[in-house]
């Protein structure tokens, strides 16, 4: 059977069932439930759902296995893939509960819930979670992927604090998975749910908050149309090779359009940024920074010392929606050819580069195993670019073929030991 063809049938019944909002393509406020920080893919479902609790999601899970429907789970979209056809598609982030033991030093965390909302949860009891560069990234969907902590380097993936998993398996019953429980638990710290599984909350460690030194070094190395001073490039590299494991970074670049919009020092020029975060004093960061701060003049730096709850700042990331995709390779050299690729322009798609380094706590091998992919990698290097958000509403797959910034890679792939499903966005996304 369709849905398309009985969707009030399955409506009415769904409403009967949950206590969350259940609305069809026509029906007020359908659009704003599918809201999504990926704008280049749109899901077009037949019915949306908006969980409340761990109890809406059972029932949604049960009857749409019983009615032989496709289900898909949003949260916050940030790492979307594929959007849904028809079929239900379920929404968690009303499932935004944090209960932080301060004692034990763990948090509960529901499905939907960011990494935002924990740290916040957190802050007063003198306690961080294993979050990344973005606060409003969902932080159970994170941890599928192995989830690059802020300070990775130092503490590792995100998915080494996971305690346990709550989990509404296909059938609509709920189970607790943990260490006992060796090959689902490993398979969800790294792959993720199996369809028609749906994490509705993990329990997680903290850690003690410290002192955290965070920002950025940023520098113009040259125009956009033409070839730039790589010598910053050279400097991460030869840096991140002797960096003690205290310290994350990683190195971003971008050739800006010559465009009003932009303030006067992006404009037309190729820019690369170094994100730092660690724990220490400010002296220990800018003895530790000083190579890199002596490579080049900085046209902005703000490493210093902030609250974690602030720890955005360190990446400085956009966190307004947008339509995107993007590729990555793990890599486990970091090649000087390949990085001179960078500083020079091209006839392709826009790109923004991003080169993680890895290594440290994240090269260990974890206490309870798991299917993290990147342990045995240096590097992570990612590339996005923005996609036609029009043409992605009628073919999605085609638009993001036409601006895959696989091209960018290339140049890494040599290197290449793996890839991470964490960093790759989009139908053209490698598994």
């Amino acid at each position: 059977m369709t849905i398309s063809n009985e969707a009030s049938r399955l409506a009415g019944a769904l409403s009967r069932a949950v206590a969350g909002p259940v609305l069809q393509p026509n029906d007020t406020g359908f659009a704003d439930e599918l809201a999504s920080f990926q704008l280049g893919l749109r899901h077009r479902p037949d019915l949306v759902v908006g969980a409340r609790d761990a109890d809406d999601v059972r029932a949604v899970v049960r009857f749409a296995g019983e009615n032989g429907v496709p289900l898909t789970v949003h949260s916050t979209g940030h790492g979307m893939r594929l959007a849904a056809d028809g079929g239900i598609v379920l929404t968690v982030r009303r499932l935004n509960g944090v209960v932080v033991d301060p004692i034990d030093r763990t948090a509960r965390v529901e499905g939907g819930t960011t990494w935002g909302d924990v740290a916040a949860a957190a802050a007063p009891h003198g306690l961080v979670p294993p979050s990344g560069s973005m606060a409003s990234v969902g932080a159970v969907g994170y941890t599928f992927g192995g989830g690059i902590s802020l300070l990775g380097r130092s503490d590792g993936w995100a998915s080494d604090f996971v305690r346990s998993f709550t989990v509404v398996t296909a059938d609509g019953e709920e189970r607790q998975v943990d260490e006992n429980d060796t090959e689902t638990f490993a398979r969800l710290r790294g792959t993720g749910p199996l369809p028609g599984e749906v994490v509705t909350a993990m329990t997680i460690r903290l850690l003690p908050e410290g002192t955290l030194q965070g920002g950025g070094l940023t520098f113009d190395i040259g125009a956009s149309d033409a070839e730039g001073d790589s010598a910053v490039l050279h400097a991460f590299r030869e840096w991140t090779a002797g960096a003690p494991d205290e310290i994350t970074s990683t190195l971003r670049v971008m050739a800006f359009p010559d465009g009003d919009f932009l303030p006067p020092p992006l404009r037309g020029r190729r820019i690369a940024r170094v994100a730092i975060a660690m724990r220490g004093t400010a002296e220990d960061a800018d003895r530790l920074v000083a190579p890199l701060r002596k490579a080049a003049q900085t046209i902005e730096d703000t490493l210093a010392p902030m609250p974690f709850t602030e720890s955005a700042r360190v990446h400085a990331e956009p966190d307004t929606p947008g339509p995107y995709t993007g590729e990555n390779v793990l890599i486990d050299t970091l090649d000087p050819t390949a990085l001179e690729t960078l500083a020079r322009p091209n006839g392709h798609t826009m790109v923004i580069m991003n080169i993680r380094h890895l290594g440290g706590a994240l090269s260990r091998t974890p206490v309870v195993p798991d299917t993290v992919r990147g342990r045995n990698a240096r590097y992570l290097v990612a590339a996005v670019s923005p996609v036609d958000p029009e043409v992605s509403v009628s073919d999605p797959s085609a638009a993001h073929e036409q601006a895959s910034p696989a091209w960018a890679l290339e140049p890494f792939v040599p290197a290449q030991v793996d890839v991470s499903p964490g960093f790759t966005v989009g139908p053209r996304g490698k598994n």
